[in-house]
């Protein structure tokens, strides 16, 4: 027969129970085999992920849903990552790679594409718009359209001639995209490092693979420290 479980002692009246105990994860509530599996899993497919959208937001036509794409797998990066290792060194660093590897590889295409194969083109004014940063500085983007008549395809620029209401009616030399992929961009602009962006945004990838591997070995390093310490204890 099973004896009957001993019932708890009431407290006295007025008495504050103790608080329960904090239970904190420890490193062996990890398996090895889980922190390996989610180490791979964040640290290959994740930054493919966000490079191949932020590849295709170099095209304003889908800039809105692929930056959408690559915040959305960015965070699922970052809390796989806290599930490898919770210390915020590594949170911090995950975060500040996917922001560069968000930003770099568009600019670093539409720069060396317009670099490749741009045209230059007369286009005129045709509105004005400001806009003011966190910092207060105020920044102006420009409707434009082609002298000629020709149809262009993103016709707004931000850059040489555009830089108050008063540009509008102004005609300004930008170079286009005969494709129609990137958007136009000023003739006079210094694209002698976009090629350098285009190694940074392979290199950013692999920087964070190495930073996810590098947080499991971490912590499966303590795991074993753990398990040695608790059995000679």
């Amino acid at each position: 027969m099973a004896r009957k479980k001993k019932p708890k002692r009431p407290l006295a009246q007025g008495a504050i129970p103790p608080p329960k105990p904090v239970r904190r994860r420890s490193p062996r509530d990890l398996t090895p085999r889980t922190v390996r599996r989610t180490a791979w899993l964040v640290g290959l497919p994740a930054p493919l992920l966000m490079l191949g959208p932020v590849l295709l937001a170099s095209n304003p036509d889908y800039q809105v849903p692929c930056m959408i794409t690559a915040v959305l797998v960015l965070m699922a990066g970052v809390i796989g990552i806290g599930f490898v290792r919770t210390r915020g060194w590594v949170i911090a660093s995950a975060v500040l790679v996917g922001v560069l590897l968000m930003v770099v590889p568009t600019s670093a295409l539409q720069a060396q594409l317009i670099s490749h194969r741009g045209v230059r083109t007369e286009v005129e004014i045709t509105a004005a718009h400001s806009s003011k940063g966190k910092n207060g500085v105020l920044s102006w983007s420009c409707d434009i359209r082609r002298v000629d008549g020709q149809p262009l395809r993103h016709a707004r620029y931000a850059g040489y001639g555009c830089s108050s209401r008063a540009s509008v009616g102004n005609t300004a030399e930008v170079l286009v995209d005969p494709q129609g992929w990137a958007p136009p961009a000023s003739a006079y602009d210094d694209f002698s490092l976009s090629g350098a962006g285009l190694y940074v945004s392979g290199a950013l990838p692999a920087l964070w693979g190495l930073l996810t591997l590098a947080a499991a070995r971490l912590t499966l390093r303590e795991a074993g420290a753990w398990g040695r310490q608790g059995r000679g204890r």
